[in-house]
């Protein structure tokens, strides 16, 4: 087999991807047409391999089949491009000077779709994640740092967040969350476990307003409370035998800053419902007091969001996966106070307060 036989099989093959593919002009009703891309590339190869009959050998294609697909080219430019008798066929002037520019669309299109195999064929790019700071401080980054030694060719631009973001108009490809309840519906959403919540307030708070006994008693205590789009706040309880109280309360500071939250209620300001591992050591030590021990709280929702559950790049694809396969686990080492050794500062600096 000749070398030039040999290329054309390769391309051939490549242009297989490109069947689906057209070259685009202005529609039939403007006096123009749209060309097949193949029948472009069926044109180059005939004028390549010097005759129908080498192209059909050198391509696997029957030699009526080439012979159609060119005709239909020819009769989309309203030109002959090969004249063609019964023994013998040749390159015509316009055929030859629209050769020219086929082969390089043809190598453009070639190069186009190599973008697309070498995005594909392994973890490579840039990923662009939303995370709220301690999430990503106690179970983010243990993976992420994990995930990058793995991944070399990934690059991670971590965006720490105070407030829910909009992940498509900020150019997120993922977000990480903590929320009770998910409402928009637009996102893919994708769980790793629950955080039990828990409310609290410091024995200095209590002293100075009472320790109540009953939900409706948690009226008059000062609250602090979590940023949300309806401006107004409650405490969703529900105990044990099924029984529910909503109780609305008025926070005298709202943030969407875990870290803020907890020194306020450290401080004496107001009680808050936090996470129950973040809780853990100052109740311990006698720093928090839980309150209605017999009712409890909605659990938060550990989880991700993201656009679309198609069209990932292989790096946001694996890294989905990759958080998918682990998280669990490390959210159930944090709540159980085994931190991870890059989070164990955190801590120990009294980040919290």
């Amino acid at each position: 087999m000749s070398t030039i036989e040999e290329q054309s099989i390769r391309i051939a093959h490549r242009s297989k991807t490109l069947r689906r593919t057209a070259l685009a002009c202005p529609d039939t009703s403007q006096g123009l047409a749209v060309q097949d891309l193949t029948d472009i590339y069926y044109f180059v190869q005939v004028v390549e391999l010097g005759s129908f009959t080498a192209a059909s050998k050198a391509l696997g294609v029957a030699k009526s089949q080439l012979s159609f697909r060119v005709a239909r080219l020819e009769a989309s430019l309203d030109v002959r491009l090969i004249q063609r008798t019964t023994r013998r066929s040749h390159v015509s002037e316009i055929g030859r000077r629209y050769y020219e520019q086929c082969r390089l669309l043809l190598a453009a299109a070639e190069q186009t779709q190599r973008v697309i195999d070498e995005a594909q064929a392994a973890p490579r790019g840039r990923i662009h994640v939303a995370c709220p700071v301690l999430f990503a401080q106690l179970l983010l980054a243990p993976i992420l740092v994990n995930f990058l030694r793995q991944h070399p060719d990934v690059q991670v631009d971590l965006d720490i967040c105070h407030h829910q973001v909009d992940v498509i108009a900020g150019g997120y490809d993922i977000a990480f969350r903590v929320r009770d309840s998910i409402k928009d519906s637009s996102l893919v959403m994708r769980s790793y476990g629950m955080d039990p919540q828990i409310l609290v307030a410091s024995p200095e708070l209590l002293l100075r307003q009472g320790r109540p006994t009953q939900p409706i008693e948690l009226k008059r205590l000062a609250s602090l409370g979590v940023i949300n789009a309806e401006g107004r706040h409650f405490w969703h309880l529900q105990a044990a035998d099924g029984r529910t109280q909503q109780v609305e309360h008025h926070p005298s500071l709202v943030s969407d800053d875990l870290q803020v939250l907890y020194q306020a209620v450290i401080g004496g300001v107001g009680m808050a419902q936090l996470p129950q591992f973040v809780c853990r050591e100052p109740i311990a030590e006698g720093r928090l007091v839980p309150l209605l021990p017999a009712w409890s709280l909605p659990p938060g929702n550990v989880h991700a969001v993201y656009p679309s559950r198609h069209g990932h790049t292989p790096a946001l694809r694996c890294f989905i996966d990759f958080v998918a396969q682990r998280m669990p686990q490390v959210l159930r080492r944090t709540q159980q106070g085994l931190l991870a050794e890059n989070a164990r500062p955190v801590q120990e600096q009294r980040a919290f307060g």
